[in-house]
């Protein structure tokens, strides 16, 4: 697994030659698969890879079969906050674990409230959904310290 962080700004190959930088990843509704690779190809604008034309994601670089041009339709952006069951804000996602051979999302990592001591703590959450259409939020447990479904960074990822 590669964390989504980790993919940004690297080069993307396409049909032998160098494409441009990978900008962002689109993600599909459900936030569990990549759909599109947005790449920034400098002066020439932005190219789209859907994400059955990613050919591999090695250490380095990605490969990719074939581009199209950039739609802005195909550009979706990721969610940014959690809520929990109950409905209650449970903190902000700020990284996605990314599974290379399937282009599967595997977990996202949330960062917990928003109090001071709690910034630096951050977990890996397994077990979500994605919220109301619309608003940009996936549905988390309501209880995060007490599940299996999470690993603390130091022990994971």
């Amino acid at each position: 697994m590669v964390r989504l962080s980790a993919l940004r700004n690297r080069p993307v190959i396409c049909e032998g030659k160098p494409l441009g930088l990978l900008q962002s990843v689109s993600l599909d509704d459900d936030q569990r698969g990549v759909e599109a690779l947005i790449v920034s190809c400098g002066f020439r604008g932005k190219h789209v890879v859907l994400g059955r034309d990613v050919l591999s994601v090695a250490d380095g670089f990605i490969l990719a079969g074939r581009a199209i041009k950039y739609k802005r339709s195909l550009e979706r952006p990721l969610c940014r906050f959690a809520r929990d069951t109950t409905g209650l804000l449970a903190g902000r996602v700020t990284d996605f674990a990314i599974d290379e051979g399937a282009l599967r999302v595997a977990a996202v990592q949330l960062a917990p409230g928003y109090l001071p001591g709690e910034r630096g703590r951050r977990m890996w959450l397994y077990v979500y959904a994605r919220g109301d259409a619309g608003t940009g939020e996936i549905t988390v447990p309501a209880l995060l310290d007490r599940g299996t479904i999470l690993c603390r960074e130091e022990n994971g990822f």
